[in-house]
């Protein structure tokens, strides 16, 4: 799995890269076996005038399941990546779960003890 990161507006600084694969690559964990690649673009919402303006926004193209895309805002750059990286396996968790229950709702196991 490939993690890809874009910086707009905000300064690549020294170990952002490494600080955002590794949140990531913790974040997915387990899960990485259920996705194609990470897309993370981080950038500068306001520019010079200050405020909560860091934006984090994550693609996850997922096997067999609809891409996972959301933004997150915040005052510094690494809290939006931290706070992307929680939900990140929080949101890979709930739809891994559903897509189990959804496809044993739809083949449910055969009852062999009636035989």
């Amino acid at each position: 799995m490939r993690i890809d990161l874009h910086c707009d507006g905000v300064e690549a600084a020294p170990g952002l890269q490494d600080y955002v694969t590794r949140r990531m690559r913790f974040a997915i964990g387990k899960f990485r076996d259920h996705i194609q690649w990470a897309r993370i673009k981080v950038a500068d919402v306001n520019g010079p005038r200050g405020g909560a303006d860091k934006r984090c926004v994550v693609q996850l193209r997922l096997r067999n399941l609809p891409d996972v895309v959301f933004a997150i805002t915040q005052i510094d750059v690494r809290a939006a990546v931290d706070e992307a990286a929680d939900r990140v396996s929080r949101v890979l968790a709930q739809r891994l779960r559903r897509n189990r229950h959804v496809a044993h709702q739809r083949y449910p196991a055969l009852d062999v003890a009636t035989a």
